[in-house]
């Protein structure tokens, strides 16, 4: 991950630990349903603080930040979570992957059809799905 990343320019660290996300999922989750403005830069935002920035997404403290600045109510978006309202949804997502193959994170579904686990060099996901379409200057 650190070459494919180093190759773009983006910035990767590996993580020290690998925490419990499902609180995560569920906060992401009850962002997604209800403040879906503040989804995208909370998505964005989990990324980062995981693997940029070495942070622990198993502290509250954390999520609770990363949703205040992505600009959603970080209290009301934890008493959704400990009352367990987005359980449910996270686990009917759980199965319906499970169901259709996905077992690990990462796992990229292509066209509906094409699992492909796991991180690889760019050149295998062209083998996979191609290469893009040429780019016009028109």
């Amino acid at each position: 991950m650190e070459a494919e990343c180093e190759a773009v320019g983006l910035p990767f660290r590996r993580p020290a630990r690998i925490p419990n996300t499902r609180r995560a999922l569920e906060t992401a989750a009850y962002v997604r349903q209800e403040a879906p403005d503040a989804f995208p830069a909370l998505d964005r935002s989990l990324f980062d603080a995981h693997f940029v920035d070495g942070r622990f997404l198993g502290d509250q403290e954390v999520l609770d930040e990363l949703v205040a600045a992505a600009g959603a109510d970080p209290l009301e978006v934890r008493r959704a979570v400990d009352a367990g309202e987005m359980a449910e949804g996270v686990d009917s997502s759980m199965i319906v992957a499970r169901e259709i193959g996905i077992d690990g994170t990462p796992t990229w579904l292509i066209d509906g059809r094409t699992l492909v686990p796991g991180v690889h060099p760019r050149d295998h996901y062209r083998t996979v799905v191609g290469d893009p379409p040429p780019v016009s200057r028109t």
